[in-house]
Order: structure tokens, then sequence, then C-alpha cells
């Protein structure tokens, strides 16, 4: 309990020390408060200028890509051809920061010293650059574009100026871009046309003469069809010959079985009757018949020789036919396949160079139409379509520096500061006796007695004794 009081009469003992130090040196104190005062409201009166701050808002439409053209970074697919032509034909993707980068650039600042004779003042597009400051408000298409001079007028002059500047740049800009991208697609228009004539003259050639694939598909359905005819005939001939051996083969069978002669065997009558007596009562008498026996040619056996011949000689000439048939079908049989060979050949060399011809002419279909796309985006102010100009500049009233108030205040702060450290400095080295403390802390003896000082006259004398055991 005592060591807590020792510790909270130690703090009251540093506090008093502490206000009998501020007591001591107040009057440096305020000196040093009352010169830093005095040069701060000097200053900010009387010696620096006032700045102006003029400012410009500017509104950016930003453009809408194709999300099924260009990916979230707004990159063009370069495997599409149209993609492509997409990313040669037209202005690159900018954002706020690159709008803001290009409207504090060097170039900027050059061009509006120009634009405004600032030149001739003696001003570069350095010194602009130390007066200009733009900044995109948060979550908007916004552009602050603050300028501070302490000519308010020509704060304004090159808040508006630059802005202005800006959108005159934008507009040359998209012009020469537009510009380069259409002599760039006539170009390659041009040689696109030059390839497709080629092509086209190649193909017309191509399809002359016999040996166009158009004459080959003609040759071909008549070499089929004849092929058709006399394997219908071949056919049709091998049934015949079929049946005509067939019928031969039983003719012979028949003739075989059928004896070439007959004989015939017939009775004969006599021709006279035997003479008979006459005085005789009786009857005369016939003599018998005779019995001929005769060989002669089988009527049928010569109509089935005749039958045979016939089908022989018929059968001979169906083989004939059937043999030239087969002949005439495999020489078809064989030019159909050769002429099928090169066909195919020529049809697919015909293909590529048709899948060319296609390719070139969607090509210079899409040049011809990213042209005239191109010759439009040219002569569109870029400038005054993209940025709008939402506040121009006005000449400020009031100055934004130098903060009077605020300058004051912290002069006064800074003078207190300084002096009051500068304050317990001097005491911290001050290590002169001037009282019995001081002998206790300098020299760390105890303190036997004290010897007042005698006081001016009027005052009382006193004398203090004081002692301290060890």
């Amino acid at each position: 309990m005592e060591e807590k009081q020792d510790y909270v009469e130690s703090d009251v003992i540093d506090l008093r020390q502490i206000l009998e130090v501020l007591r001591k040196w107040r009057w440096l104190i305020i000196a040093i408060s009352s010169v830093a005062l005095t040069i701060s409201v000097v200053m900010s009166y009387f010696v620096i200028d006032p700045v102006y701050e003029a400012k410009s808002m500017l509104v950016v439409t930003m453009p809408v890509t194709d999300p099924t053209k260009f990916g979230t970074t707004g990159q063009a697919n370069t495997d599409d051809l149209e993609s492509v032509i997409s990313t040669v034909s037209r202005m690159p993707v900018m954002t706020m920061n690159t709008y803001v980068g290009q409207l504090t650039s060097d170039t900027m600042y050059e061009r509006t010293v120009k634009r405004l004779g600032l030149d001739k003042q003696g001003y570069s597009g350095k010194n602009l650059a130390g007066m200009v400051r733009a900044e995109v408000a948060k979550d908007s298409n916004i552009i602050m574009l603050k300028v501070q001079h302490t000519d308010p007028r020509l704060a304004s002059d090159v808040a508006n100026g630059l802005a202005e500047e800006y959108l005159a740049y934008l507009s040359e800009e998209n012009e020469r871009k537009m510009t380069q991208s259409t002599e760039f697609l006539s170009v390659q228009k041009a040689e696109t046309e030059q390839q497709l004539n080629k092509l086209l003259t190649e193909m017309k050639n191509f399809n002359a003469g016999s040996t166009s694939v158009e004459f080959m598909q003609k040759q071909f359905e008549i070499l089929t069809t004849d092929l058709n005819t006399y394997q219908n005939s071949l056919d049709a001939a091998r049934v015949q010959v079929a049946q005509l051996q067939s019928a031969v083969n039983s003719l012979r069978d028949r003739l075989n079985s059928t004896p070439q002669k007959i004989t015939t065997k017939y009775t004969q009558p006599a021709d006279t009757f035997v003479p008979v007596d006459p005085a005789a009562e009786t009857e005369p008498v016939q003599p018998p018949a005779t019995v001929v026996t005769e060989e002669q040619i089988n009527p049928v056996y010569l109509s089935l020789s005749e039958q045979l011949s016939a089908k022989e000689t018929e059968l001979a000439e169906k083989k004939a036919l059937f043999t030239a048939n087969q002949n005439t079908v495999t020489r078809l049989k064989s030019e159909l396949a050769a002429l099928q060979s090169q066909l195919s050949s020529k049809q697919i060399d015909q293909q590529k160079l048709q899948n060319e011809i296609n390719r070139l002419q969607e090509t210079q279909n899409l040049l011809a139409q990213k042209v005239t796309q191109t010759q439009i985006a040219r002569s569109i102010d870029m400038g005054n379509t993209t940025i709008d100009i939402a506040s121009p500049a006005l000449v400020p009233s009031s100055p934004v520096k130098p903060n009077k108030q605020m300058n004051v205040a912290v002069a006064l702060v800074l003078g207190l500061m300084i002096s009051v450290g500068l304050a317990f400095l001097l005491e911290f080295m001050d290590n002169t006796i001037k009282s019995p403390d001081d002998v206790q802390k300098h020299l760390g003896l105890p303190v036997m007695g004290t010897i007042p000082s005698r006081q001016a006259e009027g005052k009382s004398s006193r004398r203090f004794f004081r002692l301290r055991r060890n």
C-alpha cells in the first residue's frame, strides 16, 4: 500500500516538474509559437500566390463488345477470318484508365500548348503536366479533369482546351486508323480478286475439252448405259444358249432313239385271173396276192434331223452372240473402270479448285463489306461520339490554395511542439544546482540543510533549516 502511494506521489511530482518546466520556459514557448504563427500568417496572406482550380467533367460512352466474337478480355478469336479482319478494321478496346492515360500524356499537353498559344508565353508540356490532374470517378464512366494555377482564367482555358483537344485527337486517330485499315483492306481485296480471277480462268480451262469433268461424266453415263444393255443381252443370250443347248440335247436323244429307216410290208394283189375251162361249170379262179417288203427313210427321223440342224445353227449363232456380248461387256467394264479412275481424280481436283474459289469469294465479299464499314467508321467523329464534355470548366472565383486557416493552425501547433521540445531540451542540458533536489539528483548526496537567499528589501527574511537522516 505504501509502494502504491509512493508511486502516485512520484507521478504527481513528475507532473509538477513538467508544469514547472513549462512555466519556467513560458516566454520561450510563447515567443517561438508567435514567430511561427506570424510567419504562417505572412506567408499565407501576403507571400504565397493563391491557386485556383478549374474542373471539367467528361462522360465516356463505353463500346459494347460482341461476346460471340470476343472473349472476356476483348481479344478476338484469331482462328476465325472474320474476327481477324474485324480486329484490323476496328479501333482498339479502351478502358477508363486508357482514356485517362491518353488525356494526361505529353502529346496531349504539347497539343494543348499549341492550341492555346501558350508556347508564346513560355509554357511547355512539362509545365502543364504539373498543373493537370485527371481521375475516374468511382464506379462510373466519368473522368474528372482538374487544372490548378494561380491564374483562374488560364486554369479554365487549359481545362477546356485539353478536353477539346483530346476529342479532336480521338477523331484524328480514328480517321488515321480507319484510313490505314481501308487502305490495307483495299489492297487485300485487290489481291484476293486477282487470285480469284486466276482461279476462275483455271477452272474454265479445267472444264474445257474432252478432259472436263462434265464430258467425262457424260461418257461415264453412256458407257454405263451400254454396259447395262450388253449385260442384259449377255444374260438373255446365256439363257437362250442354255435353252437351245437343252433343246439340241433333247433332239439328239430323240434322234438317236429314232430309226433312220423304216421297213414296210404290204400285199400286192395279182393283176389277172386264172383262166377256166369254159365247158366247166365252175367260176374263174383268182391267183393269190404277193407280199411286198419295202425300206424307206423314216419321216420322223428326217423331221428330227431337220429340227436338230436348225437348233444347232441357232445355237451356234447364239453362242457367237454370247461370246461377242461377253467380249463387249469385258471391254466396257475395263473402259468404265479406267474412266471412273480418271473421273474420280478429276472430281477431286475440281473440288479442291472449287473450294479455293469459294474461300476466295467469301474472303472477297467479307473484305468488301469491311471496306464499306471502315469507310463509314472513318467519317464518324469518334471524339464527340465516344466522349462528351458534360460540364465545361468555369473560371473559378475562390482559390483552393493556400488554406489560410489550416496553415495558421498547423503553424501554431508546430510552433508549440518545437518550443516545448526546445524547453525540455534546455532543461535537460542544464546541469546547474538550483534546489536541494538538484543536489540529490546530480551528486547523489543527501541534503543536510538549505540556506535561502536574501530577498529584496521590503520582504521578510527567513531561514530554513532541514535535517535529514541517512
